[in-house]
């Protein structure tokens, strides 16, 4: 059963299908699946030695730091103060 204003997308991330739910267009979603498999498929080759486990971690390291750097920005653009 759909839930009312929520999209339903099917992206595949290193050969991998994963179905994707959000209330984000069904273009933001496949977005950030193309985002994931493209930053995965540049870490494995260049670290062809580690399993896709470590790399999904590798990859979700990379995406935390890339976050709290823009939260950073944000907050030092703006005069915001933690």
């Amino acid at each position: 059963m759909e839930e009312k204003g929520k999209n339903r997308v099917t992206v595949t991330i290193m050969g991998e299908e994963y179905i994707l739910r959000g209330t984000s267009s069904a273009e933001d979603l496949y977005r950030v699946g193309r985002y994931v498999d493209q930053l995965m498929k540049n870490l494995a080759q260049n670290n062809v030695q580690m399993s896709k486990h470590k790399i999904a971690v590798l990859a979700a390291l990379n995406l935390a730091d890339e976050l709290i750097k823009l939260r950073e920005d944000r907050q030092s653009t703006s005069g915001e103060s933690t």
